[in-house]
């Protein structure tokens, strides 16, 4: 008689379909987990941000993420819904790996820039647009190797930056001790900048061989003097105007001390000066700005029948310059350098300088400065002037040509763009 399939045989048969799915599972498991799937990569999320007048629209999304060895592209769109010209930069903030390869392209796949390492850089620095225009870029991972990257794609409407160039020029450089007896030695290395009182207040001053205060404003090259005591930017340029001429030929006005024709304000130099300003600023007159030039009238040191302004004792005799007036404050659009400005630069008396940053090759001859000297036995006024080979010459009188180096100042809310080398000078660009 055939046994009857009971209760036993279903239990067994259920235990072994049991036995046989987790058996089924765990090979799965191993299998799987020799298996390479594909890494994840970011979704594309648009995201439009408004930065005053500047729309930026991340077509692609603003925040990257991948972590495989393909190559990611994101498009942004840039517009300008003002009038006025405004400046932005393109960069990344919040990056977990900084050492990828990037470049940006523009519309018609131009590389603008590429980078190897995105630490402190930027793919696109204080770059301008003009009102109304939009602009289109294309932003590439160039991911050789996998990398597992994640960042914030940041675009910022510099326009609207609280930096000054004052607050760039101190990040760009450590205040610092001098290296040389300023007034006695002459400064032919690279001393930085140092800090000194003037009239206004903490001022900060270029010495020595410096490479980095070169300033391009349209196509005349400057090299920056010093941070004045109240945030504004003193420039001097980097040659000589090309016509030689004397600082006064005025005539003494009635009564007048003989003095009086070392005035920087009084001289036929300023009209030649402003003359000059206006032809070449017309268009950045908002971004300069006014600045005091000192001249010492005070002529009361008298040395073999020549008398000696308060300037000689302080410079050749106590040599010890200072950024304060104690004489006469012209102030006005354009000036000249002040002797104390020149010895705190790196120049000494009757010494030769050919490597500070106030030499230069190519000026031919004396330059004049706003710093009174003597008035010799005929009552004629000698200023202190620079000789060709950069050092403090033995005086020029006012009414002999010499060569002119204008000054002019930069203003407080001026904004520029570049590190001061003279591959990548200053620019103002708001």
């Amino acid at each position: 008689m055939a046994r009857v399939f009971g209760i036993d045989n279903k239990y067994q048969l259920i235990m072994i379909i049991i036995l046989s799915f987790f058996v089924v599972i765990v090979a799965l498991a191993i299998l799987l987990s020799n298996i390479e799937f594909e890494d994840k990569v970011e979704g594309t999320i648009a995201k439009v941000v408004n930065e005053g007048d500047l729309v930026v629209n991340y077509i692609d999304g603003d925040k990257i993420d991948f972590n495989d060895k393909k190559e990611h592209s994101y498009s942004i769109s840039i517009t300008n819904t003002s009038s006025a010209k405004l400046y932005y930069s393109i960069y990344f903030i919040e990056v977990n790996n900084s050492k990828v390869k990037v470049r940006i392209e523009d519309k018609d796949g131009k590389v603008l820039n590429e980078l190897d390492n995105l630490a402190n850089n930027k793919l696109i620095n204080l770059e301008s647009l003009a009102g109304g225009e939009t602009v289109r870029y294309l932003i590439v991972f160039d991911n050789e190797k996998k990398i597992d990257f994640e960042g914030t794609l940041k675009v910022d409407n510099d326009s609207l930056s609280s930096e000054s160039f004052a607050d760039l020029i101190l990040l760009n450089n450590n205040v610092v001790a001098p290296k040389t007896r300023v007034g006695s030695e002459v400064a032919t290395s690279n001393e930085g900048l140092i800090s000194m009182e003037d009239n206004k207040g903490t001022s900060y001053y270029f010495r020595g061989n410096v490479d980095n205060n070169y300033v391009m404003i349209g196509d005349l090259t400057f090299r920056i003097v010093r941070i004045n005591g109240d945030g504004t930017i003193r420039i001097v340029l980097n040659n000589v105007l090309d016509e030689a001429r004397p600082y006064n030929t005025n005539s003494l006005a009635n009564l007048a001390s003989v003095s009086t024709l070392a005035l920087l304000s009084g001289s036929s130099l300023i009209s030649y000066l402003n003359s000059w300003y206006d032809e070449n600023f017309r268009e950045y007159s908002s971004f300069l700005t006014v600045g005091d030039y000192c001249t010492d009238t005070t002529f009361n040191n008298n040395i073999s029948g020549i008398t000696y302004s308060s300037v000689y004792e302080r410079i050749f005799e106590d040599k010890a310059p200072n950024l304060f007036c104690s004489g006469n404050i012209y102030s006005g659009k354009v000036g000249l350098l002040s002797v104390d400005e020149v010895v705190l630069a790196g120049a000494a008396e009757n010494i030769p300088n050919t490597s500070y940053y106030l030499y230069n090759k190519d000026i031919p001859g004396n330059y004049v400065t706003s710093s009174s000297y003597f008035i010799n036995v005929s009552n004629n006024v000698a200023m202190i002037n620079v000789m060709s080979n950069g050092a403090l010459g033995d005086g020029i009188l006012i009414t002999n040509n010499s060569y002119i180096r204008p000054v002019i100042q930069v203003s407080v809310s001026a904004k520029v763009k570049g590190s001061g080398t003279i591959d990548d000078p200053y620019v103002i660009v708001s």
